[in-house]
């Protein structure tokens, strides 16, 4: 049986990270610091890799395996892994020190330099996370407006955080995750992206609505894209209302050419959160936005509003490597047409494959952002809600495992590609992927 014969050739070249995750269990609350870093392994028996190194397009694990990583750090490592120009940058300031807890001149020109090329932030304000800045986002907008509802797409992920933390994994609404106030209590409602009743919902709540907030491309919502007329048509109604509209662009800020997504679609939102790519692979979070409103938070304003930032806001390692990856990104726009046309290409030929095998299958994302979604049955051109209606959860796990034991390390089914993958790279993901599909979409899951 296909699952047999992949967790026993799995476990075999991992017995490092076997053990080491026998450790982690007892130490960690199911064994990790961040839910989906389990790749889902555990629902069929097995067990994640620990990876102890990097490089380019490649992580190797403590077995010595190695991989074509295609999640690139939560979508972070645009330039692949360790590059040399951002490794040398960071060497050459740790000799001076790492932590401060003070101002330094790397946050002022990493703000400058997001600023200039992005006309819809007149101000920036860093944190740590994304989690934070979307958080500050809607406590921005609430204390602008003066009102007190936020509306967010469903299936959007804006981090853990109370505020948004609503419809994350489904479209049915329902019980909310322990700990957190149900939606109504919390001043939260969703919509539906791509969806005409979402203009209706807008309207009925536009006394008390705050902002909209949503991703250009639902990044951990599984690479669903929003169309351009309803973004369009968003900030249309938005504006006649009153409304702040946010983008949260922290996966697709500087993803797809060197500047913020919004700039390309043409649609330029109230405010923004960012994060990922701008701290060059290290921790940070971000909104900016018009000037009146980010200024909210500044300390000489009367009853300012809060944006804590926490200890490691500013971090000067994050500035300093962002800094180095804008101004190489700047000088990297045929490096962008590059990956963008490999992930367009990667996804129509696997969309491809997938319908004419009759699988059940679909890839969703957008030019360099490729997931994959396996289905309990074959649907020809399944909606979105059929793609979260009959999402199978265990054939997804068996995708990754057999996607390790073929050397290729992905999540949501792959990621992303850098600018570090080569052709030949993203050639023997295809090869992969459809090496595998059938049998992983076949296979009897207890």
């Amino acid at each position: 049986m296909f699952i047999n014969e992949e967790l026993k050739t799995f476990q075999k070249y991992r017995p490092k990270s076997r053990k080491l995750w026998e450790t982690a269990i007892k130490v960690l609350p199911g064994g990790i610091s961040h839910n989906i870093r389990t790749f889902g392994l555990p629902l069929i028996g097995a067990f994640p890799v620990f990876i102890k190194s990097a490089s380019g397009p490649y992580l190797i694990d403590i077995d010595s395996n190695r991989y074509i990583d295609c999640w690139n750090g939560h979508f972070a490592m645009i330039l692949g892994h360790n590059p040399i120009e951002i490794q040398k940058v960071i060497k050459e300031h740790l000799i001076y020190g790492w932590h401060f807890g003070t101002n330094t001149e790397y946050q002022v020109k990493l703000a400058d330099t997001i600023i200039q090329g992005n006309p819809g932030v007149e101000k920036i304000r860093f944190c740590v996370t994304g989690t934070e800045a979307t958080m500050y986002a809607s406590r921005l907008a609430r204390a602008f407006t003066k009102r007190r509802l936020i509306a967010k797409a469903q299936l959007g992920w804006h981090g853990a955080n109370d505020t948004l933390y609503y419809d994350v994994g489904s479209l049915a609404g329902g019980e909310v995750s322990p700990g957190l106030l149900n939606a109504e209590q919390s001043g939260v409602i969703t919509f539906e992206i791509n969806n005409e009743k979402t203009f209706d919902v807008i309207k009925r709540n536009s006394d008390n609505l705050a902002a909209i907030i949503l991703e250009p491309v639902l990044g951990g919502g599984g690479g669903f894209t929003v169309e351009l007329e309803f973004l369009k048509r968003l900030r249309e109604e938005t504006e006649r209302y009153g409304i702040l509209l946010i983008f949260d662009e922290v996966i697709t800020g500087y993803r797809f050419n060197n500047a913020l997504f919004q700039n390309e679609l043409k649609v330029i939102p109230d405010l923004t959160t960012m994060g990922k790519i701008i701290g060059g692979g290290m921790p940070i979070g971000a909104v900016g936005g018009q000037k009146e409103i980010i200024e909210q938070s500044s300390p000489e304003v009367e009853n300012q509003v809060l944006i804590g930032g926490g200890t490691f806001s500013g971090y000067p390692l994050s500035m300093i490597a962002g800094l180095k990856t804008l101004e190489i990104l700047k000088n990297s726009h045929q490096e962008y047409v590059r990956i963008n046309q490999e992930g367009d290409k990667l996804l129509n030929n696997l969309n491809h494959f997938f319908k004419e095998e009759r699988l059940p299958i679909i890839a969703k994302g957008h030019k360099s952002i490729i997931m994959l979604h396996l289905l309990s049955k074959w649907i020809e051109q399944p909606s979105i809600r059929e793609i979260i209606e009959f999402k199978d959860k265990k054939r997804e796990a068996l995708l990754q495992l057999s996607l390790f034991n073929r050397n290729i390390s992905g999540l949501h089914g792959l990621g992303s590609i850098s600018m570090a993958h080569t052709h030949e790279n993203v050639i023997q993901i295809q090869k992969v992927v459809e090496e595998i599909a059938y049998p992983v979409s076949q296979s009897i899951l207890n």
